[in-house]
This record gives structure tokens, sequence and C-alpha cells, in this order.
């Protein structure tokens, strides 16, 4: 069903014998040329097997698709028939031919032979039928950003019938929807004196019912679990979930108690929507099914048909513990305080399904209070692949309460490791295109001309950091070049090294930059915990801000450079980077906000562990962030291709290699391996020799720890 969807989002035109498909969301073009002037009718989004914004139908024999990034053929139940490379003949039959490029296209027809040639690059791609035959097209818009922006007033009632129209951009309410390209962006909100509500808004139709008390704290912390269940909020003495088949699960009235509960039911029944999707639109073989599914009082497949309500009242028999060692490491966790500036950011927060807590006073005594920060458990964790996952303590072992390392957004300086997030800092990313990986401009600005040298040189030495297309490092640079280069919104990094900004900096840790309006995509602050200068940053068009205790040496400023270039979210390149130092971080914008793209691909860490026969055991760790967002799948590949997939931000063991396997690996450019307490990027020189030599220091690290607890008083 297709509950969530508005119109507007795709148009269709016709230029002699050209039809553009346009996503009116993304303001992006695809073109279709046809072998005769295609006369247009509408057609019924519900004859795709996927969900489309809207469809049209028209007769043809043949058209002609000069530019997308892949075909792949279908039947018309959406099973897949074959992937276009070359060239193809398909029997007689009935296909969906799904086209991905800068939006989503469907091509269905029915009773025909199919002939499609081209040169695989991806070059155009002719596709012919063996007569003419009506045809019909829908397009999903790729909904990256809100489509609308709904006006609320400065009450809490008003506020839920909002939060009741956020799920308006999931495109539709089966399993599916916990694929992130399913799911799209919420529509903003912001404040004014009256409710408005754009008309092509309208709140989904999934038999849910979420009830919160008229308070700002309730409604932000069921905000997200009503999101993802497309619901009507609804108030009422008491929170509580009804479902249309007359069953009513109540919530926990205190406030601490109410957000463990929310967030242990949304995690829990997002988990299972994701295995029960494992034989629909893009069928998967996971590693979580296997674990999972045995313990399970249900075959989750056979859910995928079901309704909500009736899908949620099986989910409801699990026992959380259950899917709690599976789980992905959450990118992002919010907490907000009670006021209605914070409704602004339930949007973003939701596109992320971030789980939202409430702390902090309402009247704040000063000024600048942000109303809301953020933490990123995936960034807080172990982040080795044979760490101790961030969602579970392991067999045997107890969780301390997630409530009791809840940040308060009244900490000044906010805690290390959170984040001030703002809808600025949101907004900025929509606004700015992320550039792909290795095409960065990165600027340096250090106020001692020997350490400018040392940075610049481990940049290029022993080989040329990969992902930057440009890098500028300035030693003692003047006032002015400092002012220029923080309000520059051509640069994608720029980092300041401490004391740089001295003769510009506020009493209250702000810039003083002449009135400059504009800034770089990411500013990276050396040697302060006060979070204002990466505000300001953000105040000026940043989309975010590091802020980094003490100096970073080279090395490890080269590693955090290269995981932040190469599509790695700011929170888990900085502590990946600066691991086991004295050095903490502290973070303007969400922590999962990535600054680059690699070919859509999630950063990963390849953990390699020695064995006793020049073996290693490798596992993979990936993360999540604002480019890759949660419910996505991975697979490997090279080395490990015949594995079964996983879910994007989990860890799981890839198998065992040897050296010239562990090379492979390093070879294929996104993985970044992990030896002990050394990375390794891809541009990183690696041999055979540094392999063992890493690994012998990895068995000695291993034995000493042995030998350790060996000796223990308490043994």
């Amino acid at each position: 069903m297709n509950d969530g969807a508005s119109g507007g989002r795709i148009e269709f035109e016709v230029d002699g014998t050209t039809l553009t498909v346009r996503d009116v969301i993304e303001g992006e073009e695809m073109e279709f040329r046809v072998d005769r002037e295609p006369d247009l009718s509408s057609a019924l989004p519900e004859l795709f097997p996927s969900p489309v914004d809207d469809a049209v139908s028209f007769e043809t024999e043949s058209l002609v698709i000069p530019d997308y990034a892949s075909i792949v053929f279908r039947d018309v139940n959406g099973d897949h028939v074959a992937r276009h490379s070359d060239s193809i003949e398909l029997e007689r039959g009935s296909y969906c031919i799904e086209v991905n490029g800068v939006t989503k296209t469907l091509i269905r027809v029915t009773d025909v032979e199919i002939a499609a040639t081209g040169d695989g690059d991806p070059g155009p791609i002719t596709i012919s039928f063996d007569r003419p035959r009506t045809v019909s097209v829908g397009a999903r818009s790729f909904h990256t950003r809100p489509e609308a922006t709904i006006t609320v007033p400065d009450d809490p009632v008003a506020l839920t019938e909002v939060v009741s129209l956020l799920g308006s951009s999931i495109k539709e309410f089966s399993p599916e929807r916990s694929w992130p390209t399913l799911r799209g962006y919420p529509p903003r909100i912001e404040r004014g004196d009256s409710l408005d509500v754009p008309s092509p808004l309208s709140v989904p139709d999934t038999g849910v019912e979420v009830v919160v008390r008229p308070t700002y704290a309730d409604v932000y912390r069921l905000s997200t679990l009503s999101y993802y269940l497309g619901a009507r909020m609804v108030t009422g003495d008491a929170p509580a979930i009804r479902l249309d088949t007359g069953y009513e699960e109540r919530l926990p009235i205190e406030g601490e108690a109410l957000e463990e509960r929310v967030t242990e039911l949304f995690r829990t029944w997002f988990f299972l929507d994701t295995l029960a999707r494992t034989e629909g639109y893009v069928p998967s073989d996971r590693y979580e099914y296997d674990a999972v599914g045995p313990d399970l009082p249900f075959y989750p497949p056979n859910l995928a048909d079901q309704s909500m309500s009736e899908r949620l009242m099986e989910y409801l028999e699990v026992d959380p513990e259950t899917v709690e060692p599976h789980l992905p490491a959450w990118p992002t966790e919010a907490v907000l305080r009670p006021v209605s500036a914070s409704a602004e950011l339930l949007p973003h927060l939701a596109h992320v399904l971030a789980p939202v807590r409430v702390r902090g006073d309402a009247d704040p005594s000063a000024s600048d209070a942000p109303v809301g920060i953020a933490t990123s458990p995936q960034a807080a964790a172990d982040l080795s692949a044979f760490g101790p996952s961030n969602t579970s303590s392991g067999p045997g072992k107890t969780a301390p309460s997630r409530s009791s390392r809840v940040p308060s957004p009244d900490a000044d300086p906010i805690p290390a490791g959170a984040s001030v997030i703002s809808p600025d800092a949101y907004e900025n990313r929509l606004r700015r295109q992320i550039p792909e990986r290795g095409t960065l401009s990165v600027a340096f600005l250090f106020e001692d001309e020997k350490r400018a040298r040392s940075v610049r040189g481990s940049m290029v030495e022993p080989a040329e950091l990969d992902g930057i297309g440009s890098l500028d490092v300035i030693g003692s640079p003047s006032r002015d070049a400092v002012v220029e280069t923080l309000s520059d919104p051509d640069l994608d990094i720029v980092f300041c090294g401490a004391s740089v900004t001295a003769g510009i900096t506020e009493a209250d840790g702000s810039l003083r930059l002449n009135g400059r309006d504009e800034a770089p995509k990411l500013n990276v602050f050396e040697g302060t915990r006060n979070t204002a200068a990466g505000v300001d940053a953000v105040e000026r068009g940043g989309a975010g801000a590091i802020h980094l205790s003490d100096s970073v040496s080279p090395e490890r400023l080269r590693t955090m450079i290269g995981l932040l270039t190469g599509g790695s979210p700011i929170g888990v390149a900085t502590q990946l980077s600066l691991r086991d130092g004295p050095v903490t971080a502290r973070y303007v914008g969400d922590p999962s906000t990535a600054v680059a793209v690699d070919r859509g691909l999630p950063t990963q860490l390849y953990s390699c562990h020695s064995q006793a026969d020049d073996t290693y055991r490798v596992g993979c760790r990936s993360f999540l962030s604002t480019e890759g967002l949660i419910g996505g799948e991975y697979r490997f590949t090279g080395v490990f291709i015949d594995r079964k997939s996983f879910l994007i931000g989990t860890s799981v063991e890839a198998g065992t290699t040897d050296a010239s396997g562990v090379l492979e690996i390093h070879s294929e450019k996104s993985p970044v391996l992990e030896f002990s307490d050394e990375l390794v990027l891809w541009s990183d020189d690696l041999s055979p020799d540094e392999i063992t030599a890493m690994a012998r220091s990895r068995r000695s690290d291993v034995r000493s720890t042995e030998s350790a607890c060996k000796t223990s008083p308490e043994d």
C-alpha cells in the first residue's frame, strides 16, 4: 500500500519524442527518447511492484535511455530476472524494468519479447519490443529533502497534529519502510502564529494511534516512533500505543522510564521489520536472520502482507533482549529541552530515526544554551569489529541504563562526545552539495610554521592522502587570511590549529569575522572545549564543526582527515583517529554528519587479528551516517564475496585469510584496516612484511593481557 504518498513529487513532460521525468523535490530530470511522440494518459501507481509517486501510460515499440546508473529487469511481481550489462534478450512475458539514476523509474510492459542493446559503460541503452505495446512509466522521488514546510504555533496540542504528518514522506507502511530509500525526508516544521499545513500533506492511514499527554516532553519522546509507524498522534491522560485491532499498549508515566520503553519498542520493531522484508523488493540472505530467526515465534516474511496492527501484535510477543545483541549501532540519539523551539528539530531527527529524550531547564539561565544536543552511540562504542556491540553488553552482563548516560543541554561545556544540534546545521547540510571522495578542498591554519610543515608532510608522505582534491596548509597566517579562510564557502574542511583564531575570538568563544556571513562545510577547532565558534560557523552556513580539547599529532591528523574525506561520519572519524589518546572532542551538528560520499558505500572497518598459522581472522564493522541511513544492507566483495549480507551499523566476522587476502581488501579503496591500535587507510602503504609486523604486535598485546589476567588478585 502507499498510504504516505502525496502529489506533486514527480512530473512528466513531453517535448517531441522525448519524455522527461522530473523529480520535483530533488530538482533532477531523467530523459527517455521514444520512437514516436508519447500520448500520455494517467496510470495507476498500484500497477508497479514497488512504490511510485506518479505514473503515465503511452504506446511505443522502443525507447532509448541515455543516462542511468543501473538497469534491472524484473517480472511484474518484482522478482529479479536480469541486470543489464551489454545486450540482453528476454522471452515473451510481462516485465518491470527498473531504471536507477538521478531518480528511480519503473517501466512496466506486458506480453512482450524484449531486446536491450547498449555498450554497458553505462552508455545509452535501447529497449525494443517485438511489437508496439502500451507501457506504463512510474517514478519515485529519492526525496532526500523536505517537500513542504508546516507552520505550528507554540502549543503542544497543535504540535501533535504536525507530528502526525511527519509520516507523509514514507512511501508505504509494509516492512519495506525499514529501507531508507522508502522513508523520504519528513516535512520541515517552523514556528508561527497559527497552524498551516500545505495541501499535499496528509496523515497516513495505518490504523495506529500514539497517545501522549499534552506536553512538549511527551510529544518529543514519542515523535520518532510516531513517524516510523505513520501513526496519528493524539492527546490523552497517559502515554499509549493503540492498534485498530482493539489492543492498547500502555506506556510508563515517568519520563525516563517512558523514554526507555519507547526506545526499546522502536528499535525492536524496526529490526523485526528488516527481517520481515527479506523476501521483499530486495531479497536478502542476512547474518542477523540466521542468528535471530530460530528464536522468533513466527516466520518473519509471513508478516509482510499483514496490516501494521497485526504485525505489531506479533512483534509484541518478542522479548527485546532476543534482538538487542543484533541491532545496528544507532548513529544518533537526541536530547531536547521541553520547549517550543525544539519542535523544529523533530523532522531532522525522525529522518535519521534518532530516539529522543528530554532533559534541561525550560528556562535556562544562559541565553545561548542549546535547545538540543545529540550523542552517537556508534561512535561511543568500542569501534573495533571484534569489540563489544554498543547496543549490548554481551552474554551474562548487564548494560547500564541508557538514562544514566544521557547528557543535559544545561551542561557547560557540553560533555565530551556530545554535539550541539540546531535546525540550521541540518538545513545547511541539505543546501550544500556533498562532494565525492577525491574532490574535497581542505585547508589547515597553524600559528607555528614548523607544525604547518610537519602536517603538510603527513598529508603527502609516504603517499598522498586519498580523498583530497585540493590542499592548502598555511603557517603563521595573517588575521585577514584567517578571516578569509573561515568565511570561504567553497572549502569543505578547514582545520584551525590551537591559538590561530586568538586575535578574532570574542569573550564567549564566538569569532569576529568582520560581518562575513558564509563558512566552510566543516570547521575543526583545536585547543578548545567551548563550542561557540562551531555554533557561529553553522549560523553562517556551515554543516558542522568539531572542537578538539588539545593539539593532535600529524599522524593522527592524517588519519582523521583521511576518514572524513573518505565519507566517514564526523563522530566516528574523530573517535577512530583519536582513540587511546588524551584529546577529547565535542561537535556542532549531527554527529553522524558525513562531508563526503564514496560511491554510496558506508565506511567499513576491517579488523585483522593474527592466527598462529600465518592467517588472519577478519571482522568487519560498518558505520551509518547522514548519507548512509539506518536500514541499509552491505555485502562483502572480493575475498569474502560468498558471505551473507548484514545491516549497515553492525559487526560480523568475515572469516579468515592470509596476507595476500588482507592486501586484496586493502586494494578495494573503501575499507579501513585495523591491526591492534594501528589504522591503515587505502592511500597508506602496506606490504606483507608490514602486515606481519603489526600482527605480531597484536599477538604480543594479547599474550600480555592474558598473563595479567592469570595473575589478577581476584583469581
